[in-house]
């Protein structure tokens, strides 16, 4: 198999996991980069190169927010960090 071959077939299972265990929806090629991808009410995307995971709700905030929006960031946190020990799990097989 050839590196692109593989990379090819990595990105296709790792797409197929999001979806299957997280329940990621509407995935999107955005600009041949990263794919754009939605979990619930949460945005992200997956980079092709390292397979990162990044949730745009998962910024940083200084002061000023509400508690609510601070709540939302935290669980976007949470996602994002499980979803890439996830993908780092299941490349490492």
């Amino acid at each position: 198999m050839t590196k692109t071959e593989l990379k090819r077939q990595q990105t296709k299972t790792v797409i197929e996991l999001l979806q299957n265990k997280f329940g990621a929806k509407n995935f999107d090629n955005d600009q041949g980069s990263y794919f754009t991808f939605n979990i619930g009410d949460f945005t992200g995307h997956l980079e092709r190169r390292d397979f990162s995971v990044l949730i745009h709700e998962a910024m940083r905030m200084g002061p000023g927010f509400t508690q609510e929006e601070y709540d939302i960031r935290d669980a976007a946190e949470v996602l994002e960090n499980g979803l890439n020990k996830e993908i780092e799990y299941y490349l490492s097989k």
